[in-house]
Order: structure tokens, then C-alpha cells, then sequence
């Protein structure tokens, strides 16, 4: 995906209020404080895996706005799964992100469908609607995004501490690999 198709679609996302209450969300955005593939925050991957699935649902005629949302929540487990996971991560982390969804956001049944289901074929039980196999699909073209940008030397990492976080390293969206402001 070239990046200004990207940063169009976020903005397009931003200004839609059922998705930019969670994208304008502290636990969402507290994402950035774990890395989750190589050296690609986990918001920087759920952002991407949005902006797929937005678009994929979009053109197919199927629900974009369920698919942008599920999409931003498919790893909401808020823990760095290198070294704090509760074991199995690819196994469990599905129902954790599910769990914490529903304190935080109302969702409907194909949302939450897609957030459990995300992880098939690791999974043994398929999705169950489209918009959740297209997040399926989002998410596995997004992870090969983020291996390929580790393969090309590129990071989110810029070294510096956020502000939004007080962390570091700092992955925001103002830095993010897939989204250049």
C-alpha cells in the first residue's frame, strides 16, 4: 500500500466517530509502549491492519466501518508479548484483546466474531462473517508488512521518550512506518 493511500484512509477513518472513538482512546493509543512485530508498535500494526480491512471491506460493499473497528482492536491485549505473556500469546491473546474491548468500546456480534477469529488458521474455528475474514486477511498482510520493514532496516523507533506514553522506545502515529505527516 503506498503511503498516501494510507494517511487518506486514516483521515478518512479519523473523521468517522465510531471509529475515532477508539482511535482517540488512552488504552488504544497505549498500544504504542509495545513492540509487537519486529520493531513495529503494536497500535503502528492495528492502525495498519485498520486501514486494510477498511479499505478491503470497502470494496467488496461489506460493512467497512465493523471491519475498520474490529481491525483496531484485533490485539488490544495491552502487555508486550515478548515478555509478559500469559504463555500461548498467538493462542490467547485473541480472547484477552476481546475482553478488553468490551470494557471500553460496545461492540456488535461481528465485531467480536472478528477480534476472537483473527488468528485462523492458528485457530482451529474459522470466522464467521466476512467482515471478520477480512480482518483475518488484514491482519496476516499487515504482519507482512512489518516483517518487511525489519528486512529493509526500517523502524518505528525513533529513540527519542513520548510524550504520550513517557516511554520508550517511542512508536506514535506521528512516527509511525506506515503513516509520514
Amino acid at each position: 500500500m503506498r503511503t498516501g493511500g494510507y494517511i487518506t484512509a486514516l483521515h478518512e477513518m479519523r473523521k468517522i466517530p465510531s471509529i475515532a472513538e477508539i482511535m482517540e482512546h488512552a488504552h488504544f493509543l497505549s498500544m504504542a509502549r509495545y513492540r509487537h512485530h519486529a520493531q513495529v508498535s503494536c497500535l503502528d500494526h492495528s492502525l495498519s491492519t485498520a486501514v486494510i480491512a477498511f479499505k478491503m471491506a470497502r470494496s467488496v460493499k461489506a460493512d467497512h466501518l465493523t471491519a475498520a473497528r474490529a481491525a483496531l482492536l484485533h490485539d488490544f491485549y495491552l502487555y508486550d508479548w515478548h515478555t509478559d505473556s500469559p504463555g500461548l500469546h498467538g493462542f490467547k491473546h485473541p480472547r484477552i484483546s476481546l475482553e478488553n474491548a468490551k470494557q471500553y468500546f460496545s461492540l456488535n456480534k461481528i465485531e467480536e466474531d472478528a477480534i476472537k477469529r483473527h488468528m485462523w488458521p492458528l485457530t482451529p474455528v474459522p470466522p464467521r462473517y466476512r467482515e471478520s475474514l477480512i480482518v483475518c486477511m488484514a491482519d496476516k498482510i499487515a504482519s507482512w508488512k512489518d516483517y518487511a520493514l525489519a528486512i529493509q532496516g526500517k523502524t518505528s523507533h525513533t529513540g527519542q521518550i513520548c510524550r504520550e506514553t513517557g516511554s520508550e522506545p517511542c512508536f506514535t502515529l506521528r512516527n509511525s512506518p506506515f503513516l509520514r505527516l
